[in-house]
């Protein structure tokens, strides 16, 4: 999936617009990527089609008729981000890492003459946003104090509108742009080293309340009402340095370098409804199929941006501009279907898909800025369908099972090549402490390519552009008793 870096610009403060975002912030929050429960992990995140633990709540919960006796579960994911960066020749390796509660719950049967009916309730850690970026290299073509400065005609605002511009303009309150004719013109716009670290963190938490009941001979209805809460955070150093003393000899003549910070923290809010089916067919096979109604997001989003320039003769100049805004996003309708079956009571085979139109997401608020982000959303935006399948052996003389599974997740965006889509490769093993106390652990190995533009400037749209190779490792353990 493609990653683009946020450049926060005074300008869109200044003439009144909120818009801070893009449609890759809608697209980082619509995004389930971490697996509730090991177990599901491990066979490729197969789950719509099998259902038959706690982790069903979060994936199919019609599954849970299926189960008789009571459950709790409880589980840890540790997630490890790794990227090694190309930018203007040069390679760059980076890592980030994460601990977090994975999932914590309880499965509640009712007792019933005839049929089923079971309830849930509980927490599942549904998407994770660490990552991490790092660079170094020289752009001989551009330079983030232009990205920093409008193109505005001063002379055509108003005089508080030109005074809160230039006031709250980086590269011209640290003496790295001047105006000339009624403009705002950068002093450095080329030949300078650049180097970048981004770390970004976070994820979404989701509380359900769920319960399935057969409605008819072999076949049962599930659904689950979601409550998503979490957090965004993303923090960037970026610097230019004149290392190759291109500046002496021209403006700005003793420019030595240039820092500038980014950080951004968003809290969101969500709802969705979870409703599915499963027919079970005598122990032997399972077909499941849910439908994921569009989850509606509230964000609320501070964030500030500092800049501070240093020249050769030691004077430093530095201003930072804070800000919030609020918008609101709701992310379009996922359907899914699985099934898996059993070869003899040793083997047993599943496999999911899950198809989402990625055009359908959209900003909710009436904010031109924003429209503008919904039309770019149709024209760049797909439709994907996602593909997991997955493989489970019993081995009866050491109460062990043995599992693996691969996933496939296509990029949303239309013109992404083929290496841009997300597949991994999983395996782990459950095993009974007791008669009642099972220990499952699952690992997820994860490979694709994508890009970061650190800025953008019209008529260079590779301006800043690193090219990331990333790796991706998922440990998740789960603690399942029943009773």
């Amino acid at each position: 999936m493609r990653q683009i870096g946020l450049v926060f610009t005074l300008a869109c403060l200044v003439i009144g617009t909120s818009n801070a975002q893009f449609l890759e912030d809608a697209l980082r929050f619509s995004q389930f990527n971490l697996p509730v429960g090991a177990r599901a992990l491990s066979m490729g995140n197969v789950n719509v089609g099998l259902a038959d633990d706690y982790s069903a709540l979060f994936t199919n919960p019609a599954g849970l008729a299926a189960m008789r006796s009571f459950e709790f579960s409880a589980g840890l994911s540790n997630w490890s981000y790794n990227n090694d960066v190309a930018f203007f020749g040069r390679n760059t390796e980076s890592v980030n890492r994460s601990t977090n509660l994975n999932n914590l719950g309880l499965v509640y049967p009712i007792a019933t003459r005839r049929g089923s009916l079971t309830f849930a309730f509980g927490y599942g850690r549904v998407a994770n946003f660490t990552s991490s970026s790092m660079f170094d290299g020289f752009n001989p073509s551009s330079s983030i104090i232009d990205a920093l400065t409008p193109n505005v005609n001063l002379y055509s605002m108003s005089a508080a509108d030109r005074r809160d511009l230039l006031e709250n303009n980086i590269p011209f309150q640290t003496f790295l742009a001047d105006t000339v004719n009624g403009r705002l013109y950068p002093n450095v716009i080329d030949s300078v080293q650049q180097t970048g670290n981004v770390r970004e963190g976070g994820g979404l938490n989701n509380w359900s309340l769920g319960g399935a009941i057969d409605i008819a001979k072999d076949l049962s209805l599930g659904v689950a009402v979601n409550i998503l809460s979490g957090t965004y955070t993303y923090d960037r150093l970026f610097t230019e340095s004149d290392v190759r003393n291109v500046y002496r000899y021209a403006p700005p003549f003793d420019f030595d370098s240039f820092r500038f910070e980014s950080t951004i923290k968003s809290e969101l809010s969500g709802y969705n409804l979870l409703v599915g089916l499963m027919y079970r067919k005598h122990g032997r096979y399972k077909i499941g199929a849910t439908i994921r109604t569009p989850t509606v997001y509230e964000i609320s989003e501070t964030f500030s941006d500092y800049g501070a320039s240093r020249f050769d003769n030691g004077d430093r100049y530095e201003l930072r501009v804070p800000g919030s805004t609020e918008y609101s996003i709701r992310t379009p309708l996922v359907l899914s279907g699985g099934v898996s079956f059993h070869v003899g009571d040793w083997l047993l085979l599943g496999g999911d898909v899950e198809y989402t139109d990625w055009t359908q997401l959209e900003f909710t608020d009436n904010n031109p800025d924003l429209q503008e982000e919904n039309r770019l959303i149709r024209t760049t935006l797909q439709a994907t369908t996602n593909y997991r399948g997955g493989i489970e052996v019993t081995l009866w003389d050491y109460d062990m099972k043995l599992r693996g599974g691969v996933v496939w997740n296509p990029s949303p965006y239309k013109d992404d090549p083929s290496d841009f889509d997300q597949l991994y490769y999983t395996f782990g093993l459950a095993f009974l402490l007791d008669q009642n106390v099972s220990v499952n652990a699952g690992y997820a190995i994860g490979t694709w390519n994508t890009f970061r533009d650190n800025y953008s400037i019209a008529g260079l749209p590779r301006a800043s552009r690193t090219s990331e190779s990333i790796n991706h490792n998922l440990f998740n353990v789960t603690l399942a008793f029943r009773f």
